[in-house]
């Protein structure tokens, strides 16, 4: 048993866990808006979502396209087929718009006149809190 504390009470417990999550919340928020300040950051991070949707528009695509075809040959089924398609051509636009902007935002990483970081008065830590974080 030695070297060992009191146990907490559970009140103490809930407070420490109180200022560890607003400790976490602070460095979160601080580290968003230096981040939101880079456009380098922002550019990136823009490409990485780009990607991310990418793969998922297409997966989508995939199970998607699948289904369809089983079910655009089946009789009484034709509102599920139309829908279905609508949904496929609806994920096939959005797969071209992602993929247009991905290109962009790769382009925009290589530019450097684009890499510009603005001050903390034009991205202070409290926007940030209030717009993203508010209700935590």
């Amino acid at each position: 048993m030695a070297g060992r504390g009191k146990k907490l009470a559970k009140s103490e417990r809930e407070e420490r866990r109180r200022r560890r999550d607003a400790q976490e919340l602070d460095a979160l928020v601080r580290d968003t808006a230096a981040a939101f300040r880079s456009s380098k950051e922002i550019i990136e991070d823009s490409a990485t979502e780009c990607a991310r949707r990418r793969e998922d528009l297409e997966a989508d695509l995939q199970y998607r396209r699948l289904p369809y075809e089983i079910w655009q040959a089946q009789p009484g089924a034709e509102p599920i087929a139309s829908a279905m398609a609508d949904l496929i051509a609806e994920n096939e636009r959005h797969l071209q718009a992602i993929e247009q902007l991905c290109r962009r935002f790769v382009g925009l990483a290589w530019d450097p006149p684009c890499h510009l970081d603005l001050s903390p008065d034009v991205v202070p830590e409290d926007l940030v809190r209030r717009r993203l974080f508010a209700g935590q």
